[in-house]
């Protein structure tokens, strides 16, 4: 399976984000792979058989999905279909955002649905209705011709502009998923809880509350999105968030520890190379030159 990089695509490859329509009126897309960028999907017009992983699944027009990296997938049995491709970084893109990563619809969407998208047969469950429809397509118009055109702050406009289809989409989801066969809204409302509060003592039975779910249910779909524990998916973030602080804050190691939920200096950094590597000093030297 051939894997395209983010470079092949856009010529600002400091710029996370590259915007393209793309046609098939009856020619199939191969299936191919992204490297380091991810690729979010509006079905414009039109429809096609999604290949997945080996899997096909219907798409038509107001369709909407997340495909990650490493993720194989193309389009066959193409009838006239356009579609928007937005290429993203997701670690660039989400880095700095501050409600976003608390809604379960963004959850749902950006999180889950791709991560489930590599493991099993699954059809995206986010259809935009008519009114929806034609207010998405008119921002992706007109942030795909601020990106075309590329006028003074065209940056700024078009990044700025993707968060906003980002959190219209994530509300969309919440309120259009209506046959959540999956369980992913309840499961976002739980990854939305550990966004917003991965610094605290966080327990599996606590988390499957927050969901509704019993402990064992909820640990099971975890597992079966993640193929980790939820124990396992808050200590990498914690890291993440740690690897930030380390790269731009003024804070002290023992500062950052405990801004990431860690009590305990020395167990921050055995978690920490556990993780990386490294320590958290030799992190911090790396990356600060």
């Amino acid at each position: 399976m051939i894997r395209f990089s983010f470079s092949l695509f856009s010529h600002n490859e400091e710029f996370p984000i590259h915007f393209q329509y793309g046609f098939h009126e009856k020619d199939d897309c191969y299936v191919h792979g992204h490297e380091d960028f991810s690729e979010l999907v509006i079905v414009l017009e039109g429809s096609a058989q999604h290949i997945v992983n080996n899997e096909t699944y219907p798409i038509s027009k107001g369709d909407i999905f997340v495909i990650n990296p490493f993720t194989a997938h193309g389009f066959t049995s193409a009838q006239n279909l356009q579609i928007c491709n937005i290429m993203f970084k997701p670690e660039s893109v989400f880095s700095e955002v501050y409600d976003m990563k608390q809604m379960p619809g963004f959850q749902a969407l950006f999180v889950l649905e791709p991560h489930y998208f590599q493991n099993h047969s699954f059809c995206s469950q986010l259809r935009l209705k008519a009114g929806e429809f034609a207010d998405v397509t008119a921002l992706i118009h007109s942030t795909l011709a601020e990106y075309n055109k590329k006028d003074d702050g065209w940056r700024d406009l078009v990044f700025s502009r993707f968060l906003l289809l980002c959190v219209t989409l994530s509300r969309l989801y919440r309120t259009n998923t209506e046959n959540d066969t999956v369980g992913f809204l309840k499961l976002a409302g739980a990854i939305a809880h550990i966004e917003n509060h991965y610094c605290t003592a966080l327990t599996t039975e606590s988390l499957a509350k927050i969901a509704g779910y019993s402990e064992r249910q909820f640990l099971r779909l975890f597992k079966s999105v993640f193929s980790i524990t939820p124990t396992l998916y808050i200590t990498n973030l914690r890291i993440k968030k740690a690897q930030t602080l380390l790269k731009t804050s003024t804070m002290s190691i023992g500062e950052i520890a405990w801004n990431c939920g860690y009590d305990d200096h020395n167990y921050f950094s055995r978690q920490f190379k556990k993780q990386t590597g490294m320590t958290p000093t030799e992190y911090q030297s790396l990356v600060r030159g």
